[in-house]
């Protein structure tokens, strides 16, 4: 079955959804949303064969049976509701909402109409993470013990969250590794909100450190699962195929985790079937950044300094 899809959103991430939905021979891309017309005119030149389109009503009166939402975060949950009134399957960039209440209210609408809705928590479908979360549930690793992870950008636009951003990306693996609640997390952060450094304890007793920084000094990109077996570390600026567990190094096959990403939503579609990240994983992964921001704001207040009364 070839889906027929509509992206809607032209930005620096949608073009590449939209280079891989062209290359991929199970989609057919019938049409491209974007608001503005220099995003419309590289989406034309993308994809020569779809309606390029300023509105999502207009993308899906084109005959879709899938939407793609690459738009700003904060417009995320009112096009996921829109297209899915529209009867689409929809897969969102993460994340799925900016607001707890907002993804609980795309989930359960989505749920109510049955439709194929996935999150894309990208670093879910990279191969060594694939591997990675294979082994974890094999017990290779035992018992799991802690999560370490360290995403640092360099030269990222300050305006926006570190934690919104980037944090979606451990928060989602954190929760594929062991799915237990969060029962304690602080978040502590740079005079100007960035780093974001995150700690946290599950209710299986798994604790979690994230640091995340949109202007780092260097690049990094490292995952450490520590288990009562052995522990494992994924580094993927220096060594994006390969997986160390213990001393043993385990080559694991590379392909494009976007590639990856979008096929898998396309046969999901195809074949009704749940997503491997879907909208569900997307509420407890909002809910997770809600805390991290809900924290920062306390510690904020605690800084601040005390007013003094006029004398």
């Amino acid at each position: 079955m070839t889906v027929r899809v509509a992206l809607v959103g032209c930005g620096a991430w949608g073009r590449n959804l939209l280079r891989v939905l062209v290359a991929d021979p199970g989609a057919l891309v019938v049409a491209v949303a974007d608001p503005s017309p220099a995003r419309r005119a590289v989406a034309a030149a993308l994809s020569p064969g779809a309606a390029v389109v300023p509105s999502l009503d207009e993308a899906v009166a084109c005959g879709v049976d899938a939407v793609l939402i690459a738009a700003p975060p904060h417009a995320h949950a009112a096009l996921v509701l829109a297209a899915l009134a529209a009867g689409a399957d929809v897969f969102v960039e993460k994340p799925l909402a900016t607001r707890a209440a907002d993804a609980e209210r795309c989930a359960a609408r989505a749920a109510a109409l049955g439709r194929v809705a996935m999150v894309g928590h990208l670093l879910r479908y990279h191969p060594v993470v694939e591997r990675l979360l294979q082994l974890a549930g094999e017990g290779a690793l035992g018992r799991l013990l802690g999560f370490d992870s360290c995403r640092l950008s360099i030269d990222g636009d300050r305006s926006a969250s570190a934690a919104w951003t980037l944090g979606p990306h451990d928060f989602s693996v954190l929760h594929a590794l062991d799915p237990s609640p969060i029962h304690h997390l602080s978040a502590r952060s740079g005079a100007d909100g960035d780093p974001v450094l995150i700690d946290a304890e599950l209710a299986s007793g798994l604790t979690a450190s994230i640091a995340l920084s949109r202007v780092g000094a260097v690049k990094e990109r490292r995952l450490r699962v520590v288990g009562s077996a052995a522990t494992a570390v994924f580094d993927d600026v220096r060594a994006p195929a390969r997986l160390l567990i213990g001393r043993s190094e385990i080559e694991v096959p590379w392909r494009e985790p976007l590639a990856v990403e979008i096929e898998h939503f396309l046969r999901c579609v195809a074949r009704r079937a749940e997503p491997r990240t879907p909208f569900a994983e997307g509420v407890t992964v909002v809910r997770a950044l809600s805390q991290v921001e809900e924290s920062q704001a306390e510690e904020g207040r605690a800084a601040a300094p005390a007013s003094v009364a006029a004398g």
